[in-house]
């Protein structure tokens, strides 16, 4: 039977952009297809996020970017799986090229002051929350940037001489499992990833080119253990459970 089109909300007025990037591949979950179009719970994974950041409050624009190959799963996406439209665009070889090539195809727009801020999200990270992407949101238009993460109290750092290093208290530098959506202002992380191209830069993640390249201050913004990124088989199915559980659906 086919899959009913999807009834569609207008957008919200709002200066914000979301771009959630689904270039990664299914080898390692064990797919055929791109891991971003594999079901959960009735909806591709991409859709968990993709409605869950059009329903964030300020968030008027919502950009997917896809591997050409995955332009029909997208345009399905988009029509059945999606309350509301999405911009496709393809993107790069690298996370860092498709992130530019989404800061381009809204630089008009951010230029014109239509967008203030950008949210960049995984399309493995099906379940993260409205209430997360909501504090991302406010923390970035507050400080000018900011990352979701959980504090990493299993790792330990190792000094030159590879002997442990006693790992910093909680609260005074501890290392954080950095999450996505990472938020930051638009003409800001634009410039920076000019900037980055120019130079051959390539950082691994949002967070990384905004340190390298501008001075704006980031927010760390408290993650949550169930926003996690689906890379194997064990994680798709850990997500159908967490679901299950707290009896979630697609919006």
């Amino acid at each position: 039977m086919t899959q009913p089109r999807r009834a569609r909300t207008p957008r919200p007025p709002g200066r914000a952009a979301g771009v959630v990037l689904a270039g990664g591949s299914g080898t390692r979950v064990g797919a055929g297809i791109n891991k971003a179009f594999l079901p959960l719970a009735g909806r591709s994974i991409a859709a968990w996020g993709l409605n869950t950041l059009a329903a964030v409050e300020g968030i008027g624009i919502l950009v997917f970017v896809v591997r050409p190959d995955d332009l029909e799963h997208a345009r399905f996406v988009n029509a059945r799986e999606t309350d509301s439209p999405l911009e496709i665009i393809t993107g790069g070889e690298t996370r860092q090229e498709s992130e530019l090539l989404a800061l381009r195809h809204l630089a008009d727009r951010i230029d014109a002051g239509a967008i203030d801020t950008v949210l960049i999200h995984d399309a493995a990270r099906p379940l993260v929350s409205h209430g997360l992407a909501s504090a991302v949101l406010h923390a970035a238009r507050e400080v000018g940037g900011a990352v979701p993460g959980t504090p990493a109290s299993d790792i330990a750092p190792v000094g030159t001489d590879d002997t442990l290093v006693a790992a910093p208290a909680p609260g005074r530098g501890a290392l954080v499992r950095v999450q996505t959506p990472q938020g930051f202002h638009a003409a800001t992380i634009l410039d920076a990833y000019e900037a980055a191209a120019r130079d051959g830069f390539v950082g691994t993640d949002t967070a990384s080119c905004a340190e390298e390249y501008t001075e704006i201050p980031v927010a760390w913004v408290r993650g949550e253990e169930t926003n996690f990124k689906i890379t194997y088989a064990q994680d798709l199915l850990l997500a159908q459970d967490v679901v299950s559980a707290l009896g979630l659906r697609s919006r």
